[in-house]
C-alpha cells in the first residue's frame, strides 16, 4: 500500500475527531461521512458495496435507538408520573451530603448496569438521577461516561472478552482469567485519574463536595472488581457493585429505611435485565437475531436483535409505572422527538465505520485494516500504543465488544510478532477498549439526548484529556508487567 493511501486511511478520523472539537460533533460527523464515502470510492469500491454499507449502519442504528427510546420513554413517564420527585426525596434520606449521593450512584448504578446490560444502558438512565439531584446536565454525562469506561471490560456480562477475544482468538480459561485480572488491576490505577478529574469537575461547579466519600466508594468498587476477576471473570463487575452497595449501606447510610415505591420502575428493570443472565433457556429465545446477508449481493451483513436490546425491559417498566399509579394518560411525543433528532447524527456516525470497515478489495486493504497495519510498525513502543487502539475501536465503532471484534486478533498477531505476551497486550487492547465509551461519540450522543442536551462537543472535550492520561497509566503498568511477568 502506497504512502499516500496510507495517509488518507486515516483522513476519517482526523476529520472526525478535529472537526467535533473544533466546530462541534454533528459538524465533525457530517463532514467525516463525506470524506470517508469520497475515500470508499477512491478505495475501487462501487455503488452496491457502497449502499449495502449504509443499509448495514442502518440496522446498527436501529439497535442503538432502541435503546434510546426506551430509556427516553420510560423516564418521561417516571417523570410525569412523579417518580423522579419520589427518587429526589428518597435519596435526600440516605445521607445529608450531597456529594455522597452524587458518587454513590455514579459508581453503583453505572457499574451495575453496565455490567448486567452493557449497550450505552448506563448513560441512558444513571445521568438523569444525577441531575435530579441539582447537578449540571453537561457534568452529570460526562462523570457517567468516565465512570462507564472504568466497567465496560465486563460489559453485559462479558461480551467484549468473550465474543471480542475468546471465541474468536480460541482462548483458554486461563488466559481469559489473565486478561481479566491484568485488566482491572490496570483499569484500578487508571481510574484513579479518571476520579481526579472528576473531582476537579465537581469542584468548579459546586462547593459540595467532599473527595473523601469519593475515594472510600472508589476503593469499595475497586477493591473487589480486582481481587475477584481472576476467578469471577465476566461476574466480576455484577459483583463489585454489589459489595460496594452493601457496604455503603451497612457504613455509610445514615437512614437506613429506603423508601422504595419511586424506585419500582427502576428495578422492575433491573430484575428483566438480570433473567437472562439467570435463566440460559430465556437468553437463547432473547438471542433471536433477524439476519440481513450478503446485502445486494456484496459481503456486507448485518442484523437486528430486538429481543436482547433492553428495550422490552423498559418498555415493562414503563408500563409498570403506569400501572402502579393507576393513570395511563401520558405524553409521548418526547420521546419520539428526540430519538429522531439522535436518528439524525447517529447514522451517518455509523455509516463512517461501516465504509470504513467493509472498503477492503483484492487489490487494497479496508482503511480500518491499514491503520491497524501502520501502529504494528512501531515495535517496542507497542505497549504506547495499543490501549490507544482500543480507544480509536471503540470511538470510530460505538462499542467495546466490536472495538475488540476489530483489533483483538491485529493485537494478539502483533503481540507474537514482536515477542510480547499477548495475554498483556489483549488486557491493553480491552482496557483501552473499554475506557473509549467516554470519548465514543455514539455513547456521547445517545447520554446527552436522554439528558435533553445538544452540546455533544463539550462532553468530549470533558472526557477526552482524562481519557488519554488514563490511556498513558496503562502503558506505563503494561510496561511493567512485561518487565515483571516477560
Amino acid at each position: 500500500m502506497t504512502l499516500p493511501f496510507i495517509l488518507l486511511s486515516f483522513l476519517p478520523i482526523l476529520t472526525l475527531l478535529v472537526l467535533s472539537l473544533a466546530k462541534g460533533v454533528k459538524t465533525g460527523i457530517y463532514a467525516g461521512f463525506m470524506v470517508t464515502s469520497a475515500l470508499f470510492f477512491l478505495w475501487g469500491n462501487g455503488v452496491f458495496p457502497f449502499l449495502a454499507s449504509l443499509i448495514s449502519a442502518l440496522t446498527g442504528t436501529v439497535n442503538i435507538l432502541m435503546i434510546i427510546f426506551g430509556a427516553i420513554f420510560l423516564y418521561q413517564i417516571m417523570e410525569q408520573k412523579s417518580y423522579i420527585s419520589g427518587i429526589k426525596d428518597s435519596l435526600a434520606a440516605i445521607h445529608p451530603d450531597k456529594s455522597f449521593k452524587f458518587y454513590f450512584l455514579a459508581f453503583f448504578l453505572t457499574a451495575f448496569f453496565e455490567s448486567v446490560a452493557g449497550f450505552g444502558t448506563p448513560g441512558a438512565i444513571v445521568p438523569l438521577l444525577l441531575i435530579s439531584l441539582g447537578y449540571s446536565p453537561l457534568l452529570s454525562i460526562a462523570v457517567v461516561l468516565l465512570i462507564d469506561g472504568l466497567f465496560a471490560m465486563a460489559g453485559a456480562v462479558g461480551t467484549p472478552v468473550t465474543a471480542g477475544f475468546q471465541i474468536p482468538l480460541e482462548l483458554p480459561i486461563d488466559a481469559v482469567s489473565n486478561i481479566y485480572l491484568y485488566s482491572t488491576a490496570g483499569i484500578f490505577l487508571a481510574g484513579m485519574v479518571i476520579l481526579l478529574f472528576v473531582l476537579v469537575f465537581l469542584k468548579r461547579e459546586t462547593t459540595e463536595n467532599n473527595p473523601t466519600y469519593a475515594w472510600i466508594l472508589y476503593f469499595a468498587i475497586m477493591a473487589p472488581l480486582v481481587l475477584g476477576s481472576f476467578y469471577l471473570r465476566e461476574l466480576t463487575g455484577i459483583i463489585a457493585a454489589v459489595v460496594m452497595a452493601v457496604v455503603s449501606y451497612i457504613f455509610l447510610f445514615k437512614n437506613k429505611k429506603i423508601h422504595l415505591k419511586p424506585w419500582m420502575p427502576y428495578l422492575v428493570l433491573v430484575i428483566l435485565l438480570l433473567l437472562p443472565k439467570i435463566f440460559t433457556g430465556l437468553a437463547d429465545f432473547l438471542a433471536y437475531k433477524v439476519e440481513f446477508k450478503a446485502i445486494l449481493g456484496t459481503n456486507v451483513s448485518a442484523g437486528l436483535q430486538p429481543l436482547r436490546s433492553p428495550l422490552l425491559p423498559f418498555l415493562i417498566a414503563s408500563a409498570f409505572a403506569l400501572f402502579l399509579v393507576k393513570d395511563f394518560k401520558f405524553d409521548w411525543k418526547p420521546a419520539v422527538s428526540k430519538t429522531f433528532a439522535v436518528f439524525l447524527v447517529l447514522f451517518p456516525s455509523l455509516a463512517i465505520t461501516q465504509l470504513m470497515l467493509n472498503s477492503g478489495s483484492a487489490q487494497m486493504p479496508s482503511m480500518i485494516d491499514a491503520v491497524a497495519a501502520e501502529f504494528i510498525k512501531t515495535g517496542q513502543a507497542y505497549p504506547l500504543i495499543s490501549p490507544m487502539i482500543g480507544i480509536l475501536g471503540t470511538f470510530i465503532s460505538g462499542s467495546t465488544t466490536v472495538s475488540n471484534i476489530i483489533f483483538g486478533s491485529v493485537q494478539n498477531s502483533s503481540a507474537v510478532s514482536l515477542g510480547l505476551n499477548p495475554q498483556i497486550v489483549l488486557s491493553m487492547q480491552l482496557m483501552g477498549a473499554s475506557l473509549g465509551n467516554a470519548v465514543c461519540l455514539f455513547n456521547i450522543i445517545a447520554a446527552a439526548a436522554v439528558a435533553g442536551v445538544s452540546d455533544y462537543a463539550s462532553i468530549l472535550k470533558k472526557c477526552l484529556l482524562p481519557v488519554l492520561l488514563a490511556s498513558l497509566v496503562v502503558s506505563v503498568f503494561a510496561y511493567f508487567l512485561i518487565w515483571f511477568l516477560g
